[in-house]
């Protein structure tokens, strides 16, 4: 398994339809990160850009599996290989008091 940083660039004026699937593109984000396919979305303060951190076999399925979002006709990516991927709470288990 690989992992991915996409870059996805947004429209800068998107129309109203563009904003009627946000929900459906959050739930789907969900998903996929519960399924541990994406392991982080973020979005710019902007709203210009989304960063995605992924995990797929290959780039094109990466894309194959981007494609399905249901705002994907709206998004330009860039993806880039990554080495490894590093975030607070994936190093250590969370610590539980009971």
């Amino acid at each position: 398994m690989k992992t991915f940083m996409v870059e996805v660039k947004l429209p800068m004026e998107p129309p109203q339809e563009y904003f009627a699937l946000i929900p459906s593109q959050r739930a789907m984000v969900i998903d996929l990160m519960m399924k541990r396919k994406f392991l982080s979305y973020t979005l710019a303060a902007d709203r210009s850009k989304v960063w995605i951190v992924m995990n797929a076999s290959t780039e094109i399925e990466a894309i194959e599996l981007l494609q399905k979002q249901p705002m994907d006709k709206y998004f330009r990516y860039t993806f880039t290989e990554l080495m490894f991927h590093d975030m607070v709470g994936s190093v250590f288990p969370a610590v539980s008091l009971n």
